[in-house]
């Protein structure tokens, strides 16, 4: 029996549907969790579609990781453009709202059901499997050397080793913001809020720019 779409109206609007479809199953029940039936129930779709666009569900589960890296990768180049537009030698907080507002905001993008995809990347960001190493270092490893290179640029002292594991707990920062779990207003007893995403963003720099340059001023031998 031939494939039919069901409410779909191209071959694009099909495959994004699978890929929305996905990321949300993904999320909710990580890549062993999911059936390829369920995404394309999901999608409304004939589940011969999903093996016609993304051919597995190991390859569609890379493309969906990939999709939403791009947007948010391709944001950070974005700004840092325009940063190094207005300046040749960038301060390290200004490095970090490059870096850290993309991904955080599109975490609260409920527009693009940000929180889907924010689930699903703390699972591959913090995987040892080697699906999760290879899609991790394939999709953010190229941004994450550029801004590495220009936090060594933007410290004084500051070595390349260090630069990386400042750039790792920044990185670890990003992933705790981009949820709105609630628990800074259940641990400050509302005085913080998921949604002031300005706020996080702002005290993020702040600790994050503090501990960079802890690491290019401790002493050596410690």
């Amino acid at each position: 029996m031939a494939s039919t779409l069901t409410n779909i109206d191209s071959p694009h609007d099909a495959a994004e549907s699978l890929l929305d479809a996905a990321e949300a199953e993904f999320s909710e029940n990580g890549f062993h969790g999911t059936t390829t039936r369920a995404i394309a129930a999901g999608a409304g779709v004939n589940a011969a579609l999903l093996h016609y666009y993304f051919g597995s569900k190991e390859q569609l589960f890379a493309r969906v990781v990939e999709r939403r890296a791009a947007e948010i990768n391709g944001r950070r180049r974005a700004l840092l453009s325009e940063l190094l537009a207005q300046t040749a030698a960038p301060t390290l907080e200004a490095l970090l709202e490059a870096f850290l507002r993309p991904t955080i905001e599109f975490g609260h993008d409920a527009t693009r059901d940000g929180q889907r995809y924010a689930r699903l990347l703390v699972h591959v960001a913090a995987g040892t499997d080697e699906r999760s190493r290879r899609l991790t270092a394939q999709n953010y490893n190229d941004i994450a050397q550029e801004f590495i290179a220009r936090f060594v640029d933007a410290v004084p002292k500051l070595e390349q080793k260090d630069a990386v594991r400042g750039y790792l707990f920044t990185v670890s920062i990003a992933l705790s913001l981009m949820g709105r779990t609630g628990r800074a207003g259940d641990l400050s007893d509302g005085a913080c809020h998921d949604d002031d995403v300005n706020q996080a963003i702002e005290e993020a720099k702040i600790f994050a720019a503090a501990g960079i340059r802890a690491l290019a001023t401790r002493r050596k031998d410690d």
